[in-house]
């Protein structure tokens, strides 16, 4: 008995899941359209309807549920505001947050595209072109005659209604108009429409107009063509070795490969070239496919893995191009040979396809596949993949300490990043992984303003020498010249930069050095490298770094040099602080007028502290005064309104507040008594000494004011 309710609850459950079909919704952004795609069975009808601000889907399947859950997570545009399902089984509704338009068509005929994109809804104009019902088959009977609503449409009619539907087509993107020049061209013209009465049954009238009946069809061609998707069984990954032991396999396949004359067996190249991959030995692999006479996609496929296990560039064209959609192994294969995360990825697929992978694939691929997923802001799903490699990996590999510190680098835990990267590059196991992470140290240390250990210098001039002519060669140089000059060795690191080559990568670390000389440098250093720039090198300079260096000129006292460096014409952004500097240099040349003409636009606190000190090195001590009382300094406003003898309030703060208060003391007029003399002479006395020390403290604030 208990069986049988067992056997019913599974026959229950497996009738419910029948009835109830899960479709998945995409969607991605594009250049002036959000795109939308439902996967359906082939078969499947399904309609779309437009509404006011939105649109319904509806697909002829029962109790249908739209999956809609990762619709948002690629949509920025903010076309789609909405997109829900009542119950299962009804309809699709999308809601529009513009004036859109929503048009849809079936690709491959198992995908329902939705594009929508801004636009209004144009109800098309009524016209009666229905297609008579002609029989297929000659009958005995008499013919009926055919009603045909074209007959009793006159030419100019025909010719207007053809025309507005073809503008119509053409609005909506299904139909080109290719127009000719501008000029006289000769025309056809279009004589009387003929049609003949007799008409037999076999005959079928039709027009061009009938071709605009299904547009939705028509707008299949404008969908960026996608290949086909490689499928699991087609490209076999975990098939191109068996459980024989490595050397034996490639001893055996090595014996097979040359046939009777030395000619080359294609199949057991094909099969030497899956093992070599398959075990990580992608130039191995690549030598191999070299000795066939053409190449196939199954020998483009296995040259793109065997490219992407060695860190090359993978061939052009990438046989895994555009396979990031796909429900396969194909689409990691894809991830891992464009080094980039499409917004179409299948992110569950591949992650699925990597943790499927064997060990040692695992440790090689893992911190790759972890920086491309930090790069595209998956962070949770980075933490997993590292997770899955850990747990085949040694316990102190590097490329797994460098990936975790690429993790907490994205989270923000700076102090953690730093010491894990500390860590890989000390470890002397694998030079590549530690130089780059050493790499990443210099420059969060620069990033930081903070210093290096002689160490670490040390470290990055000896991968410098040892990976010269490998492809971190260039990287490690630039490495070792940026931690000189963040020890402040600036002269051996301008040396190296100056005699390296002259590109992109090496002028950005010149930039870097010459920021921290014009920070971190003294006077006599600083200027020894700032005053002997060559001018091409001056000229290649970054704005920021040409602000730096002019800043520290201006205030060294050397303003032609900073006016040179804050007026190049190759400098189009921050115009407010490079003339600001420009002012700060004319006003040491003695020229306050032209430093006000190049402040004159900027309302900035900065810009006004300027004004005021050309307006004092100019004597207008009024207008400087009243420039420094908008900044708040009243005490250093009420200094020059002292200077230009102008009236002060008795309750200014400070020394000039003090001098008009003794100086409103002494201007008091003393009360006199006259019949009494000896009163009135004591009363002079004591105010002639208040007067004395009124003065003696006058005369003591003012020298100071005067300093």
């Amino acid at each position: 008995m208990i069986r049988g309710l067992f056997l019913g609850l599974v026959l229950v459950t497996m009738s419910t899941a029948a009835m109830a079909q899960s479709l998945r919704v995409r969607s991605g952004e594009h250049d002036g359209y959000t795109r939308l795609v439902v996967q359906i069975p082939a078969g499947t009808a399904w309609s779309l309807r437009q509404l006011h601000n939105g649109a319904e889907l509806d697909v002829a399947l029962e109790s249908v549920v739209f999956d809609t859950d990762a619709v948002f997570d690629r949509l920025s545009e903010r076309r789609l505001t909405s997109a829900t399902q009542a119950e299962p089984g009804s309809s699709l509704t999308l809601a529009f947050g513009c004036d859109c338009v929503a048009t849809a068509f079936l690709h491959r005929a198992t995908m329902v595209v939705i594009d929508i994109a801004p636009g209004q809804v144009t109800p098309l104009p009524p016209l009666d072109l229905s297609q008579p019902d002609l029989p297929k088959t000659p009958r005995k009977e008499p013919a009926i005659p055919i009603a045909l609503p074209l007959l009793d449409l006159s030419r100019r009619e025909l010719e207007s209604q053809l025309m507005s539907r073809i503008l119509q087509g053409a609005d909506r993107d299904v139909v080109d108009l290719h127009l000719s020049d501008v000029g006289p061209r000769q025309s056809n013209v279009i004589g009387p429409m003929r049609i003949p009465g007799d008409l037999g049954d076999n005959v079928k009238i039709s027009s061009v107009l009938d071709e605009f009946r299904d547009l939705g069809g028509l707008t299949e061609t404008q969908m960026n063509p996608q290949p086909p998707c490689i499928t699991d069984a087609e490209l076999d990954f975990a098939a191109w070795s068996d459980a024989t032991p490595f050397d034996q396999q490639v001893a055996r396949l090595r014996r097979e490969l040359f046939a009777e004359f030395d000619a080359i067996q294609s199949d057991r190249a094909v099969a030497l070239a899956k093992a070599y991959t398959f075990h990580g030995f992608g130039a191995e692999a690549i030598q191999v496919l070299h000795l066939l006479p053409e190449q196939s996609p199954t020998t483009n496929r296995i040259a793109a893995i065997a490219h992407a296990m060695d860190d090359r560039p993978t061939p052009e064209p990438n046989p895994f191009a555009g396979q990031q959609r796909c429900p396969g192994e194909a689409a990691l294969w894809a991830v891992l040979t464009e080094h980039t995360l499409q917004p179409e990825g299948e992110l569950n697929t591949i992650e699925q396809s990597f943790a499927a992978m064997p060990p040692h694939l695992r440790r090689r691929f893992g911190p790759d596949l972890v920086e491309i997923l930090v790069e595209a802001d998956q962070l949770e799903a980075s933490r997993r993949v590292l997770r899955s490699a850990k747990r085949v990996s040694d316990k102190n590999r590097p490329a797994m300490g460098l990936a975790q510190a690429t993790i907490a680098e994205a989270e923000g835990e700076e102090s953690k990043a730093e010491t894990l990267l500390t860590d890989v590059a000390a470890t002397p196991d694998t030079t590549e992984r530690s130089a780059l992470a050493l790499a990443r140290l210099v420059e969060k240390r620069w990033a930081d303003r903070g210093a290096l250990s002689q160490q670490n210098i040390d470290l990055a001039a000896a991968f410098a020498v040892e990976l010269r002519n490998s492809e971190l060669g260039p990287m490690m140089a630039r490495t070792h010249a940026l931690g000189l000059g963040l020890n402040q060795e600036f002269k051996v690191a301008l040396n190296l930069i100056r005699s390296a080559p002259a590109n992109k990568e090496w002028h950005r670390t010149h930039d870097q050095v010459l920021q921290l000389l014009a920070e971190r440098g003294d006077d006599i250093v600083f200027l020894s490298h700032a005053l002997t720039l060559p001018p091409k090198m001056r000229d290649a300079l970054e704005t920021e770094t040409a602000l730096s260096i002019s800043d520290r000129l201006a205030n060294l006292g050397f303003p032609q040099q900073a006016f040179a460096l804050a007026n190049r014409s190759s400098d189009t952004d921050r115009r407010a602080e490079r003339a600001r500097l420009r002012a700060r240099a004319v006003m040491r040349n003695g020229r306050p007028r032209e430093a006000l003409l190049q402040v004159s636009d900027d309302q900035s606190d900065a810009a006004r502290q300027i004004r005021a000190q050309a307006l004092i090195q100019a004597r207008e001590f009024d207008e400087a005064a009243a420039t420094l009382q908008e900044l708040g300094k009243a005490e250093e406003a009420a200094r020059y309104l002292w200077l230009s003898e102008q009236e002060i309030a008795g309750d200014a703060p400070g020394k000039f507040g003090t001098l008009i208060r003794l100086e409103q003391s002494l201007s008091q007029v003393m009360e006199r008594v006259p019949d009494k003399p000896l009163a009135d002479a004591a009363a002079l006395l004591e105010q002639s000494a208040q007067s004395r020390a009124l003065i003696t403290d006058m005369l003591n604030l003012a020298s100071e004011a005067s300093e």
